[in-house]
């Protein structure tokens, strides 16, 4: 058939909802940079691995507590590296 995709839809099809030119954006609330590792952009794929957001990309419950020590150790690391 012309003008159909191999996977049942038109080319030049409007992009689905959370696409980008074939790329998905991060799965973190707001965010919209492409993702880079499980759904999420470097900066909150960091956030995900310190226990700051859920795998579904929402902030946890103890968030401002966490984040006070995501961000001493983002500073501690930061002086080693210089």
């Amino acid at each position: 058939m012309k003008g159909v995709h191999p996977m049942g839809t038109k080319k030049g099809a409007p992009e689905t909802a959370g696409t980008t030119s074939g790329k998905t954006i991060c799965g973190a609330e707001g965010c919209k940079h492409t993702d880079w590792k499980f759904s999420f952009c470097q900066e909150h794929y960091e956030q995900f691995k310190f226990g700051l957001i859920k795998k579904d990309g929402k902030v946890v419950s103890d968030y401002e507590k966490k984040f006070e020590h995501y961000q001493a150790f983002k500073s501690r690391v930061a002086q080693k590296a210089a």
